[in-house]
């Protein structure tokens, strides 16, 4: 919602175009049933002719002059004169001119058209034969062409040999005053009617300016500095080392805000700097802001290497160009544009038809017509104009907001086919600003499409200006920014149908107001068009868009389908009426913005609008004896309403419906976004269920007769779905009705790709314009090579396999490619942020920042970026750096393979106690393992090393080359997005994410137990695995940090020595960065486990597992029947442990201390619970025969309760006790001198255990 309060005075408007429609029938019987004076003109007449038939003239301009005497003789006959082109194309040198004295009269209009069933073009092109294009065979130009493939390809046409030397020349264009310097648009080249491309790079896509050196001057810089000097800017991309020697390069993009577009010239290269600097300031200077800039370079003989691309060496007069495949035809047509004025410019003319002509191929624009009345445009195709395409009350796009002189009215373009036009492609202005007479111009039935492609901002299909002036049944689409613009009183836009607009740029909509200035301006009235598939993908793209407080709307009956956004945005303006309009799959059905709203002092109404309004009021006396207050009453009461929080707009009667996209979550119970409440809303009906569509998903949104909106909303009207857009087609009656696919072309010889490295097909389908163009891709092995709907090859694995391409429309036109696959170095995708994102999501919360002489990737707090690509198998390596503080519950998370909204997770957190964990999830959040730290493992301000090894559902995680993390789940995608999310922290960088297919290399070594305990003298044998498991890196060497405390030797047997703490470290041989740390502590206490951090040795599965308390604390739970061994052994030992008992303790239960347990048994201590409330605690020898028995008249371990065991056992006695006291005491002769110790579950449900020690025995 930018403050765009310039647009009034913005240069740059652009041509739109439609496909064609059937005359009307009044136009149609006019050509075929002509009366009064015909005339007649032809490619090969004469203009000494006399203009019969048989005898025609050569040129329009003689037949003019013809009608002039006739007029000037006898006056006009009756049924007036109609001139008639014969078959054929005439090129135009210059503009055909018409005045007042050419004009017609009400029932003898003046009528330009085609004979009957001929084709006539009138072009302001010069073609060229296809056998003037030869190979480049100078080696100073081919030195220049980056593309060594190009070089090979690329032909030259000798223009200055061919007659044509004025080839135009670039020019600085844009938004607002960067069209003060804006030229006629320079010569550009056309192959079968489809505008080729001036070089570029890149290709597709954008770049960015990376730091902004010098923002220059903008346009608020006294004298004229913003068109004397342009800012600098430093890049991070290393292309333009190849541009030495071009000396006229622009750059198209934005370099500010998302609605400054601009065409700004490059000054100067420092490429040792690598630093830009332009030839133009930029109109806010250059600036990073909210919306990412862009821009591409153009007008480069380098980069010519795509075909269809082409350089116009203007100094030599050569023209360069990579051929297509609408080239390599039997039989191309090939035209350069020369014309630079308008094709017809009629001057207070009147009562002048044109209709059945096909006019293309001009630099500036297709025809002018300022004053006069009722000259018409009918039945036309026209295409391939630069600057615009019809022009009604202006001569220039430059000021469409005034014609100095009576404007002209009742001026009509009728069911005429535009497209592919530069900037605007129809302008309407005309009426009366005074009295409010209406212009009652009009657009109708036309097909407007591809416009704006040279004027990129602010250039709609349609522009509506002064009063009264109409756009009724068109078809409308494909546009960079908005589709209408509307400025001034009472027009009326109705019966269209919009879609695919606004594709490039931001903050706009389908159609766009901004009138907040000039409260006057109001009385618009937008009904009955259809809006659909607007801003799908794009934020910041609205349906109907009144922005800055525009004022006085009415937006009713119309069908809103599938507006990724806002349909209806509502920028803080007043009395905008909003009534029976279907909202189907609409994000945002009504916006009422409230950003600007506000009276605080620095609030945009009292800061900058209503100063302008008090001057507006008061030099228009209130508008007091003006029309303006007969028809727009609620003036008087302009300063009297809540200006600051206006409550004037109403919302009503609508129908809100979402089968398929959610509503915005920030809607209201009317479907509206409303913070403060000021909306009149009344009867709207938002429903769960079809409203009563005919064929919704068949795309028939008629209502049935017993709609149930019929009923919910009394006197609902009945919107006639069917009569919105055109009706019939639009364009000549020559003109082809569809264009059936006639071929398909693969630019490609033969594809050389890497193992995983990807490879964008470069096709074509012939015609360019062929109705559907849709292709399919197919793999003859796509083990070896994969190719997507996009025609981008993925190599898989070795080997050679052909990919066939073919038409959707007809399979059996197909065309083929070999394509070769190389083992390459296993890298799936790479991304050091040095020259762009690479796919990664840029915007506010995920950006590319500079460290130093560093990139990094930044993820701001509550954000996640998921990477472009999808992946399966994978090792994921990236460096993350930590901001200057990490606080509690700080969160990193990795994302693995997410599919929709569900992925297996990687987390890792910080805990309140100083402690932290690294955690497995699957897609339902479970935690699927948990590895606790003692500290903080990421410490603030710290640069680490992180890699990821995926193979199917097993997953394991290192930092700096040491183990974090190793579980598998289960549930997990086979493919999917890989991605980060941060919370709790302020933001977390990452750099050199790379990604890369599986190994057999070494990727980490994991201990079986990250820390043992040993009294001094035992030893121990570390027991390893590696990752992979079948790698073959499997030798290390072993290190202790302090031998003093305990040794360890070359198999890894570590041996304690004295009391103390130290390091046990297993480096690998093959890469010495990855190791494996296992902390020793020798003490009197050999083991000890608290479960806080796993099992320790302790068996996990779902019968021996870790179980949290309420209160977090995790304890070991053995369920009935089971059995939990420490997989360690001990000789003498003393055996400490909390135990907690079930609610509910049988009659029957048993728990069993196993001592010393080998292969033929063990030593067992058991409690037993009896039938007769009673209990025993017992001890057997390895025969199970019955040693020692301690009988106790009741329960001795009671429910749910908490105890303290202790085992003493050395050599063969053992003694037990509880809570301090003892309970029994033995001796087993045949005792075992050493095994392992574990406990025995049976007819309790479970046993809870905790804080499990065995030390040395005192």
């Amino acid at each position: 919602m930018a403050k765009k309060r310039l647009l009034a005075f913005l240069a740059a408007i652009v041509l739109i175009t439609f496909t064609p429609s059937p005359p009307p029938a009044a136009a149609d019987e006019a050509v075929i049933k002509p009366t009064g004076k015909s005339l007649y003109v032809a490619i090969n007449g004469s203009d000494t002719n006399n203009g019969s038939k048989n005898h025609p003239f050569k040129t329009l301009e003689k037949a003019r002059d013809a009608i002039r005497k006739l007029k000037a003789k006898d006056g006009l006959p009756a049924g007036g004169v109609t001139v008639y082109l014969r078959e054929g194309r005439y090129e135009r040198s210059g503009s055909f001119d018409l005045n007042e004295q050419d004009s017609g009269e009400a029932g003898k209009p003046i009528k330009y058209t085609a004979y009957p069933g001929e084709k006539v073009t009138l072009s302001g092109s010069k073609r060229i034969e296809k056998s003037a294009f030869t190979p480049v065979t100078d080696q100073a130009t081919l030195n220049r062409i980056i593309s060594p493939e190009a070089r090979q390809k690329v032909l030259v046409a000798d223009l200055a040999g061919e007659g044509i030397t004025d080839y135009g020349e670039q020019s600085r264009h844009g938004y607002y005053l960067a069209n003060d310097l804006s030229k006629v648009p320079p010569m550009e080249l056309y192959v079968n009617g489809q505008g080729m491309t001036l070089a570029r790079w890149p290709n597709q896509g954008t770049v960015q300016m990376d730091e902004i050196i010098d923002p220059g001057p903008t346009r608020k810089d006294p004298n004229g500095e913003v068109h004397t000097r342009g800012g600098t800017f430093s890049y991070s991309y290393d292309r333009p080392q190849y541009w030495t020697q071009a000396d006229d390069i622009w750059l198209d993009g934005i370099f500010g805000y998302s609605w400054e577009w601009s065409y700004n010239k490059i000054a100067s290269i420092d490429i040792a700097a690598k630093t830009i600097t332009l030839r133009y300031g930029e109109m806010s200077g250059l600036l990073k802001n909210w919306y990412p800039d862009f821009h591409f370079a153009q007008n480069l003989l380098e980069e010519i290497d795509m075909p269809g691309e082409y350089y116009i060496d203007r100094q030599a007069g050569k023209l360069y160009f990579l051929p297509n495949a609408e080239f390599t035809a039997a039989n191309p047509t090939i035209e350069v544009t020369m014309l630079k004025t308008p094709m017809i410019n009629a001057l207070n003319a009147s009562y002048i038809d044109f209709s059945e002509l096909v006019m293309g191929n001009g630099r500036d624009s297709a025809a002018v017509i300022m004053g006069g009345s009722h000259v018409r445009i009918l039945n036309s195709e026209i295409r391939n104009f630069t600057n615009s395409g019809v022009l009604v009350n202006t001569q220039s796009r430059f000021y469409y907001n005034d014609f100095q002189g009576v404007p002209g009215t009742d001026h009509a373009i009728i069911s005429t086919h535009i497209h592919h036009i530069g900037g605007t492609a129809v302008t309407l202005t005309g009426g009366d600003k005074t009295t409010l007479q209406p212009g009652n111009n009009v657009v109708e039935n036309s097909h407007i499409h591809d416009f704006a492609y040279y004027h990129k901002a602010y250039n709609p299909g349609v522009l509506l200006s002064g009063v009264g002036n109409r756009m009724v049944h068109n078809e409308l689409h494909d546009a960079p920014h908005p589709g209408v613009l509307i400025f001034g009183n009472d027009h009326v836009v109705e019966y269209n149908n919009i879609y695919d607009v606004c594709k490039t740029f931001s903050d706009l909509g389908a159609i766009y107001m901004n009138a907040g200035e000039t409260p006057q301006q109001r009385g618009t009235v937008i009904r009955r068009n259809y809006f659909h598939n607007i801003g799908e993908s794009k934020a910041g793209v609205e349906g109907v868009y009144p922005d800055n407080f525009t004022m006085g709307l009415q937006i009713d009956e119309n069908i809103f389908y599938k507006m990724g956004n806002s349909a209806i945005k509502n920028n803080g303006g007043a009395h905008i009426l909003s009534r029976n309009n279907i909202f189907v799959d609409s994000k945002v059905p009504y916006d009422y913005a409230d950003i600007y709203l506000g009276d605080q002092p620095d609030n945009q109404i009292p800061k900058n609008y209503m100063p302008k309004w008090q001057a507006l009021f008061a030099a228009n006396n209130d508008f007091v004896g003006t029309p303006y207050l007969i028809k727009y009453p609620e003036l008087a009461n302009f300063f009297t309403e809540n200006r600051y929080y206006p409550d004037t707009n109403t919302f009503q009667g609508n129908v809100i419906y979402n089968p398929t996209i959610p509503r915005s979550t920030t809607t209201n119970t009317n479907g509206a976004y409303d913070k403060f409440g000021l909306v009149q809303y009344a009867h709207n009906f938002v429903t769960a269920e079809d409203p009563g569509f005919v064929d919704l998903a068949g795309g028939d949104l008629s209502l049935r007769p017993d709609a149930a909106v019929f009923s919910a909303i009394p006197g609902f009207p009945n919107i006639p779905f069917g009569e919105i857009g055109m009706n019939g087609s639009a364009g000549t009656s020559t003109g082809q009705d569809s264009h059936p696919v006639q071929g398909v072309a693969v630019y490609n010889d033969n594809v050389t790709v890497d193992r995983w490295k990807t490879v964008k097909l470069q096709t074509a389908v012939l015609p360019w314009n062929a109705d559907h163009p849709a292709l399919t891709f197919t793999s003859a092995d796509p083990g070896i090579a994969t190719i997507d709907d996009a025609g981008v090859i993925t190599g898989q694995s070795v080997g050679q396999t052909v990919i066939t391409v073919a038409s959707v429309e007809n399979p059996q036109l197909t065309a083929s490619v070999n394509v070769t696959v190389e083992a390459g170095d296993g890298i799936m995708e790479f991304t050091d942020f040095e020259s762009g994102a690479n796919g990664w999501p840029v915007d506010a919360n995920r950006s590319i920042v500079k460290v130093d002489d560093n990139r990094w990737y930044k993820v701001l707090n509550g954000a996640s970026a998921l990477s472009s690509k999808k992946f399966s198998d994978y090792e994921l390596t990236f460096k993350l750096k930590t901001p200057g503080t990490i606080g509690e519950n700080a969160t990193l998370y990795i994302f693995d393979r997410q599919a929709g909204s569900g992925s297996s997770r990687i987390g890792y957190k910080t805990r309140a106690d100083g402690t932290s964990s690294w955690l497995l999830y699957n897609s339902a959040w479970s935690v699927l393992k948990e590895v606790k730290m003692p500290e903080h493992d990421l410490k603030p301000g710290t640069e680490y090393a992180v890699k990821m090894l995926v193979r199917g559902g097993d997953i394991s995680v290192y930092v700096n080359g040491e183990f974090r993390l190793k579980g598998t789940d289960p549930g997990h995608n086979a493919e999917g997005q890989v991605g980060f999310y941060v919370n709790n922290v302020s933001e977390m960088m990452f750099d050199d994410i790379q990604f890369k297919a599986l190994t057999t290399d070494l990727a980490g070594i994991i201990p079986a137990e990250n820390r043992i305990r040993l009294a001094a003298g035992e030893s121990k044998q570390v027991q390893l695995t590696f990752d992979p498991a079948d790698t073959p890196d499997t030798d290390v060497t072993w290190q202790s940090a302090n031998p003093s405390v305990a040794e360890v030797n070359d198999t890894g047997v570590v041996s304690a020595v004295y009391e103390g703490e130290t390091v046990v470290t297993a480096v690998s041989k093959v890469n010495p960065l990855i190791k494996a740390d296992i902390a020793v502590t020798v003490s009197n206490v050999m083991h000890e486990t608290d479960f806080e951090s796993g099992g320790n040795g302790w068996p996990v599965d779902p019968n021996r597992s870790i179980a949290a308390d309420p209160d977090g604390n995790r304890r070991y739970k053995i369920l009935n029947g089971a059995t939990g061994l420490l997989d360690r052994n001990f000789s003498s030992y003393q055996l400490e442990f909390k135990l907690k008992t079930p609610s509910v303790m049988p009659n029957d239960g048993v728990l069993y201390i196993f001592d010393r347990q080998d292969a033929t048994g063990s030593t067992r201590i058991g409690y037993k619970t009896r039938t007769d409330g009673s209990s025993a605690w017992m001890l057997y020898d390895t025969a199970w025969q019955k040693i020692k028995e301690e009988a106790l008249p009741a329960q001795d371990l009671q429910p749910d309760t908490e105890y303290d065991i202790k085992a003493v056992v050395k050599d063969g006695d053992i003694q037990l006790y509880v809570n301090g006291e003892r309970r029994l005491s033995g001796t087993d002769p045949g005792h075992k001198p050493s095994g392992k110790v574990g406990f025995y579950v049976s007819g309790f449900d479970y046993m809870l255990f905790d804080d499990i020690r065995f030390s040395v025995v005192p």
